[in-house]
């Protein structure tokens, strides 16, 4: 939980299902999330098709299996799934259910469905599986995934650490475990509550995802008030696409080795490599794709404004807790939090000292412009802020401040971004492609179109600022493509 609370913005699973998180809750900005139970970018396809009903477990007195928490050092948690001494049942058999093999699961075709019989006032469902307050649609919120324990219920194991409340509970007939975790500087958006329930009858386990804003009164209830048959039952309900927890499992351990894996990323370029740095009012052309027949599509930056003033916004294209306003339209200050990190099994954070710096609106106004004789369709545009230090000719990515000597925090956290990573877009005013995000439906030839985009960061980044136009996304470190298209220098 080190890097800004990567922890509970964004929890602990596969990247595929973190970015769903991460798009939906804090910066629902770039691309509108495609519609079910997350969608995934690295394809499960098997998970998305394993909508099957694995064999009924009728149970009768006894249960079969039990799910609760148990204690791992002072601040972690295992959830699991054990299964009791009872036998008795009117269905299959706990052993018979635990041992439903790949062959079964493609002769059971009878999908389930969800159905919830309660959600907070003022909270409605924004996507399929994610529900938040009307007012505050970027933050918080409830957001629900299920398992599909394809290698029996038994196999179900979830490890949280810097939990600072458990309980086992009871969700209806069904047991469940509630978890808090620590939220060191108290963000609306982090996601710092978990609630699993094991549906054995199904061989599913849910998992929900409560936001800051949601008590755990309440998130309980909408808990409760889920029911789950198979959909030819549950006709008003919703089907529900399960991640198979085999494909869960392997994806989890794809990402710990690719993250092993991964070299020693580029953070610093020369003057020579950075030779194709531009300048506000210069002319570049894009290099590598952003759509369809991208070639001959050249981008200017005219203006860049820096304002308190977010009346500058079209409000037809502004989410208010995308900009990080408050009721009166004023940029929220952002805290920044030193802390001493604990390692969220025996110890947790602590934060040593904080501070406020006042935030501003980056206003970036670009033109598009096709040089060629033939029109471009669905053109992707994506532009982030980098924080650059040069000295002596070095241009080097800032990283996270550091602590001086004698100093006892090892570690930065923000209410925002402090910019150690690259900033996305919290607006633009153009929209398009299939799902009306970050695309220009078209562009004709000799044709020029203008973009406005808008950045908050903190203040005291503005001397060091760099506009990335390159539609890598990448505002961490100097990719090859982003040298050549070349930076802008919109330092203030």
């Amino acid at each position: 939980m080190n890097i800004e609370n990567m922890e509970q913005e964004f929890p602990k699973m596969p990247q595929s299902m973190r970015d769903m998180i991460e798009k939906e809750v804090e910066k629902q900005v770039k691309i509108t999330p495609q519609k079910g139970y997350f969608s995934l970018k690295k394809a499960v396809v098997a998970s998305l098709a394993a909508t099957f009903i694995l064999g009924t477990t009728i149970f009768a007195g006894t249960k079969l299996y039990r799910m609760s928490s148990s204690p791992q050092g002072n601040y972690g948690r295992m959830t699991a799934i054990e299964k009791t001494d009872g036998t008795e049942n009117t269905g299959k058999t706990g052993a018979q259910a635990s041992q439903l093999t790949a062959q079964d699961t493609t002769q059971n075709v009878a999908p389930v469905a969800m159905k919830l019989s309660y959600l907070p006032d003022g909270m409605k469902e924004t996507e399929e599986g994610k529900y938040s307050y009307e007012q505050t649609p970027g933050q918080g919120g409830i957001s629900i995934v299920f398992y599909q324990m394809d290698t029996g219920d038994e196999s179900f194991g979830m490890q949280d650490d810097y939990v600072t409340e458990s309980e086992n509970i009871q969700v209806g007939n069904h047991d469940g475990v509630y978890i808090k975790k620590q939220n060191t500087s108290d963000q609306d958006k982090a996601f710092d509550q978990m609630i699993y329930v094991a549906y054995p009858e199904y061989h599913y386990v849910m998992q929900m995802y409560i936001g800051h804003d949601v008590t755990k009164e309440e998130a309980c209830k909408v808990a409760e008030g889920i029911v789950l048959a198979s959909a030819e039952e549950l006709s008003d309900g919703t089907v529900i696409h399960p991640y198979n927890w085999s494909d869960y499992k392997a994806t989890v351990a794809e990402d710990m080795k690719e993250d092993s894996e991964d070299g020693e990323l580029k953070t610093t370029a020369t003057a020579d490599e950075m030779k194709n740095l531009h300048k506000i009012g210069e002319e570049f052309a894009v290099q590598g794709e952003t759509g369809r027949e991208a070639k001959n599509l050249w981008i200017k930056v005219t203006d860049v404004k820096v304002t308190d003033d977010t009346g500058i916004l079209d409000p037809a294209f502004v989410d208010r807790d995308m900009i990080g306003t408050d009721e009166n339209g004023k940029l929220i200050p952002d805290t920044v939090s030193y802390i001493k990190s604990g390692d969220g099994v025996n110890t947790l954070d602590e934060v040593i000292s904080s501070r406020e710096v006042p935030k501003k609106l980056v206003y970036v106004t670009l033109e598009y412009s096709n040089t060629g004789d033939t029109e471009m369709k669905d053109i992707l545009f994506f532009n982030s802020v980098m924080k650059i230090k040069e000295e002596n000719g070095i241009y080097e990515i800032c990283g996270a401040e550091q602590p001086k000597e004698g100093e006892t925090w090892d570690t930065v956290s923000s209410d925002s971004s402090s910019l150690e990573y690259g900033e996305e877009m919290r607006y633009f005013d153009v929209t398009g492609g299939e799902r009306g995000n970050n695309y220009f439906d078209s562009i004709k030839a000799g044709e020029t179109k203008t973009l406005h985009v808008g950045f908050v960061v903190d203040e005291d980044v503005l001397p060091y600022l760099y506009l990335n136009t390159s539609t890598s996304g990448c505002g961490y470190e100097f990719m090859e493509q982003d040298l050549e298209q070349g930076l802008v220098d919109i330092r203030q």
